[in-house]
């Protein structure tokens, strides 16, 4: 069974082409049409994968242009086409087979992600249309912290308001926490019950996550992907006093307060060039203090996470880093780590800087371990969708 797996974000959509049990990708790549001229990548096994420029832009040629890629290159017609869709509200913390009613509930949620699950439904539509015949599993990157308990999830507002309107911390980057516990509990030897695990997903969205038994029991993002930590171009948490006096006293309407805390905040807000955090660490290291300060900023706001979670957790068995910046930035690392010797987790300098993932890079006598780990949303994916079709007989 080859699944097609399509992860949506606000300007490109990810893909690839994947065998259930296989951990290398039949074909993948990227259409990337938040700049101009579109950009556009197709890769197969063992391929070279260069950047194209292309002539369309939007969701629907996008799904047009990978379908007739896998078909020119020979790959077999997908038998299912997995969907990752960032919000699942509180309905919907299982894989689902889409169906015209699970389709009509998901227009339902936009309101809780409104930035977000348009991409996700437009991909889902156009592949639809494209791919009529073969099921489509729908895997939700909420449905993690389903697990959160009330006193984790609640926020302290008047009960009125939450019950009305549903007000609950839901997190997110779900899928790469999940993939993240599980694959730590590998590689140091230890069934996931019993370990105490924090996950900090650095990109340009950006999370930490307290997991205990294999399971969340406390995140950064909350009720949207905008509480928390520091990230690209998002606040993270601000004191929501100072949002009311910028609307009260300084005459920003809501409208324009939306667009500053999502699109010109974080690291590009601070720094004032950009949300690329490859350019701004550059620009740090060539002695721009805005940048640095930017860089300072987000290092003490990813530390101050871990602390917390560490405290939820009551200690600390393994502290993971994921996520492009995670991932890639051993600076970023070093800079979080300083510090968090209080809870046993001690870096390795040398490992941390010749650091790849799948690696351990604390040191050997570390009382915690300190991991890099790929980011492998696609797996959890493609299991996630190939149990429930094992399990529900397809209805084509």
């Amino acid at each position: 069974m080859a699944l097609l797996l399509l992860n949506a974000g606000s300007s490109g959509l990810k893909f690839s082409l994947l065998d259930p049990g296989a951990t290398e990708a039949r074909a993948s790549g990227e259409a990337d049409f938040g700049g101009s001229p579109v950009r556009y990548v197709f890769e197969r096994r063992g391929g070279e994968a260069p950047t194209q420029t292309v002539p369309w832009s939007g969701f629907e040629p996008a799904v047009e242009q990978i379908l007739a890629d896998l078909s020119a290159a020979g790959e077999p017609a997908p038998e299912a086409v997995v969907h990752r869709i960032v919000h699942g509200g509180t309905r919907f913390v299982e894989p689902v087979r889409v169906t015209p009613e699970v389709r009509e509930a998901l227009s339902e949620l936009v309101n809780l992600a409104p930035l977000h699950l348009p991409p996700s439904l437009e991909v889902l539509d156009a592949a639809r249309r494209r791919v009529p015949d073969a099921p489509h599993v729908l895997v939700f990157d909420t449905a993690f912290h389903a697990t959160l308990a009330p006193e984790a999830y609640t926020y302290p507002l008047p009960r009125e308001w939450s019950e009305r309107w549903g007000l609950r911390k839901f997190g997110f980057h779900g899928l790469s926490h999940a993939w993240s516990a599980e694959r730590a509990a590998a590689l140091l030897g230890h069934p996931p019950r019993g370990l105490r695990l924090i996950v900090a997903h650095l990109g340009g969205g950006a999370s930490v996550t307290a997991v205990a038994d294999g399971r969340s029991v406390e995140t950064t993002m909350g009720f949207t992907p905008l509480e928390g930590l520091m990230m690209g171009s998002r606040s993270g948490s601000v004191d929501p006093g100072l949002l009311l006096h910028l609307e009260r006293r300084c005459g920003i309407a809501p409208p324009e307060l939306e667009q500053a805390l999502y699109h010109a905040s974080g690291l590009l807000g601070v720094w004032g060039v950009s949300s690329d955090f490859r350019e701004l660490l550059k620009a740090s290291r060539g002695g721009d203090a805005a940048a640095r300060l930017a860089f300072d900023m987000f290092a003490r706001r990813v530390r101050q996470a871990v602390g917390a979670m560490a405290a939820t957790l009551g200690g600390v068995d393994a502290l993971v880093f994921t996520g492009g910046i995670g991932e890639h930035s051993p600076e970023l690392r070093r800079a979080a780590c300083d510090g968090l010797e209080c809870l046993g987790l001690e870096l390795d300098e040398r490992a941390n800087e010749s650091a790849v993932p799948d690696t351990r890079i604390s040191r050997p006598e570390s009382p915690a371990s300190i991991l890099v780990i790929a980011a492998r949303e696609d797996l959890v994916m493609a299991r996630a969708a190939a149990a429930l079709l094992a399990e529900e007989p397809a209805r084509r």
